[in-house]
């Protein structure tokens, strides 16, 4: 090839190409690197609901055992003054019973 043809080859390749593919080249990172911050987000936003309702359901489910609780507590004290009256209705019986012999 000769030396003209070598220069006129040379002036055809634009020399605005490199410096575009490598602004391409960047601004693809750029668009990867902004689309993954974004996923991250909303990652980091579902974990924080995620830890947010964990939270609400460890506290549902403590209060519930807590009213099961209290109202065992006053079950047991019901019966036993259910039991406690059913004596005293007894021992009243028992005296009506003495009184109207």
């Amino acid at each position: 090839m000769e030396f003209s043809s070598k220069i006129a080859l040379l002036e055809s390749v634009k020399p605005d190409l490199a410096p575009m593919e490598t602004q391409v080249h960047g601004l693809l990172l750029e668009s990867v690197n902004s689309i993954a911050d974004q996923w991250i987000e909303q990652l980091n936003i579902l974990r924080k609901s995620a830890d947010e309702m964990e939270a609400q359901i460890i506290a549902a489910v403590a209060k519930a055992k807590s009213d099961i609780t209290a109202l065992h507590e006053l079950g047991l004290k019901v019966a036993t003054e259910a039991r406690r009256g059913q004596e005293v209705c007894r021992q009243l019986s028992d005296s009506v019973g003495k009184i109207a012999s």
